[in-house]
């Protein structure tokens, strides 16, 4: 595999990630706000929330970190 493929590889795994983590965090936005909290309680949702919010925001410089690396 050349440099550049896996540049590009690493590139659209990162996207895929942040995609997903977007998705995530509208349903428990949308979770919260409805009160849906699916075994857990409002605090331990709202954890999850900020956690997930922060592992997007970790990707969001990975991703920063794969497109500036050439």
């Amino acid at each position: 595999m050349s440099r550049q493929e896996l540049q590009e590889l690493a590139h659209n795994k990162a996207f895929a990630k942040i995609t997903m983590l977007d998705i995530d965090i509208d349903e428990l936005k949308s979770d919260i706000k409805n009160e849906m909290y699916g075994g857990l309680d409002r605090e331990q949702m709202e954890m999850l929330y900020t956690e997930t919010l922060r592992e997007r925001e970790v990707w969001n410089h990975i991703a920063t970190i794969i497109e500036t690396n050439n």
